[in-house]
């Protein structure tokens, strides 16, 4: 253990910045898995942003579990400026950003650091899950990599750039804070922050200020966060009036990056196109979140403002792609066309409210298990206890949620998979 804190002290400190407002819910497992981290030379400052609720009490509680953890209490001025409080007051050699009900991999400040300092790069960029709720149960996940690129690679300067539009359209990886490590004298030095003025697309702007300054960069396709959407609390989340101006903000931003950079050609231009045309199209969508019928004209009133904004015409008219189900907006664009955009919003929320009516029903099925079950169920539970086995305890949790048909036919359904590959392997030797 002394070697390694010698090492790790070699390679510096890692300042864990944790922006809090009213967490409760989900604090306790955020800060579980970051203060378990195989890299113990980090601290960990909890930003708290004038909560209401009880994040700050859970924060004493950890504070007095782990010596690393300091408490910065700060009046409610929102994520961006939390963020900013916490490279200030951080003195580590580097930083990483984790939200209040997301969770990290045991070993994700290690493998970042590891990365880092083996290719001497100037950040690294991980893999992340998109982890989706319903009911507090995991309705669906999926992973976020860099397999647009690969692996593990190490980019020049120059090698990312002229990639970038293509990096960030298929990655998915560059726009937010939370998956990469930084070092906290680029922040600092060239008074690189978030800015405040932005509830939406912040985290993007300060990342293209990071990404001028780089040498080299690193992605690794390892996935080390889970980042979590909870659909209960998405599905009632209304249209803002700055979404869109915020959106469009960050998108000039991006473009202006690439006019600075001198890669505002070929594929950068294509791309540049496609994700706006994403990013426009997202907007639009989320009006169908707003809809009721006394409403009707307001929202035809936002369709007709962000149709008629000249930048969204122009990027969505050239984008050579639009994502799936939404081309009717190309048609909307071209000609304002407020009506047909507003009834096919009225489809989609239609649509969203059929789909969480069917969750809802699916949550409410309940499996109740039989006698000959609970005997099996207790006996898996009793043999665990003496042989400590995974297969074990993942069978027993099979038996549990499922039933022991169902569980028999999977093993079945798995035995006979590799039967089959088995035979498979001895006729072609």
């Amino acid at each position: 253990m002394y070697q390694k804190e010698i090492a790790e002290e070699k390679k510096g400190k890692v300042s864990i910045i944790i922006p809090i407002y009213n967490a409760e819910q989900y604090l306790g497992q955020t800060l579980s898995s970051v203060i378990r981290q195989t890299y113990h030379n980090i601290e960990i400052l909890l930003i708290n942003d004038g909560s209401t609720d009880g994040s700050l009490r859970i924060c004493r509680n950890y504070e007095q579990l782990d010596q690393r953890i300091r408490i910065i209490n700060i009046d409610n001025h929102g994520v961006s400026h939390a963020r900013n409080k916490g490279i200030q007051e951080a003195t580590g050699d580097y930083i990483q950003f984790v939200d209040s009900d997301d969770t990290i991999s045991t070993h994700m400040t290690e493998r970042l650091v590891d990365t880092l300092i083996s290719y001497d790069t100037d950040m690294v960029i991980c893999g992340m899950r998109s982890v989706h709720l319903a009911d507090g149960k995991v309705e669906k996940h999926e992973d976020w990599t860099p397999s647009y690129l690969g692996k593990e690679c190490i980019l020049s300067k120059t090698e990312f750039e002229e990639d970038f539009s293509a990096i960030l359209l298929y990655t998915v990886l560059l726009e937010g804070p939370c998956n990469k490590l930084y070092k906290k004298k680029f922040l600092t030095e060239n008074n690189i922050i978030f800015p405040e003025d932005k509830n939406l697309g912040e985290d993007f702007i300060l990342n293209l200020s990071y990404f001028k300054l780089l040498n080299s960069i690193a992605f690794i396709s390892d996935i080390l966060y889970f980042y979590f959407h909870r659909s209960q609390e998405s599905l009632t989340e209304r249209y803002h009036k700055n979404l869109f101006d915020n959106q469009i903000a960050m998108l000039r931003e991006f473009k202006s990056f690439l006019i600075d950079e001198k890669i505002w050609s070929g594929n950068n231009i294509n791309y540049f196109y496609q994700y706006a045309a994403g990013i426009i199209s997202k907007c639009i969508h989320s009006l169908s979140k707003s809809i009721h019928l006394s409403e009707e004209q307001g929202i035809k009133s936002e369709i007709f403002r962000i149709l008629n904004t000249k930048d969204a015409k122009r990027w969505i008219g050239k984008a050579g792609w639009i994502p799936e189900n939404f081309e009717w907006i190309k048609h909307c664009v071209k000609h304002n066309d407020v009506g047909y955009a507003y009834d096919k919003l009225l489809e989609i929320h239609q649509q969203d409210i059929q789909k969480q009516n069917s969750t809802a029903q699916q949550n409410n099925i309940r499996y109740y298990p039989g006698k000959f079950n609970k005997c099996i169920d207790g006996f898996l539970k009793k043999s665990n206890l003496l042989l400590k086995s995974k297969k074990i305890e993942k069978l027993t949790e099979s038996v549990e949620n499922k039933g022991l048909k169902t569980t028999f036919a999977s093993i079945i359904f798995s035995f006979k998979f590799k039967l089959r590959n088995f035979f498979n392997k001895n006729k072609n030797v």
